[in-house]
């Protein structure tokens, strides 16, 4: 009914905002861009604890990132009809649907 009222189907509106999402995505982090004197060894020859969380937290960050990234593509695949749409995937297209965090 939307379509013919001239707006975007629901599809086409969760296609809209999973394009728009990952072009927001930030690449994966990298430790070699970063500063370094925070990745540096001390003169025992270990990081301080302050770095290893830091590592162990872009580690995580990344996970999620490409988790994100994943989903979304895979939603995208789902709603075009190239895969199946797993209960994941439906889950998270009524989370979009609804302005909800998925």
């Amino acid at each position: 009914m939307a379509a013919g009222a001239g707006g975007l189907t629901p599809d086409e509106i969760i296609l809209e905002r999973s394009k728009d999402i990952l072009e927001q995505l930030p690449e994966t982090l990298d430790k070699a861009n970063g500063l370094a004197e925070i990745f540096k060894m001390n003169a025992h020859g270990i990081l301080p604890s302050l770095t290893t969380v830091l590592i162990q937290e872009i580690e995580k960050f990344n996970r999620l990132l490409v988790a994100m990234r994943k989903s979304l593509v895979d939603l995208d695949l789902a709603i075009r009809g190239f895969i199946v749409m797993s209960s994941v995937l439906d889950s998270m297209y009524t989370a979009m649907t609804n302005n909800m965090v998925p």
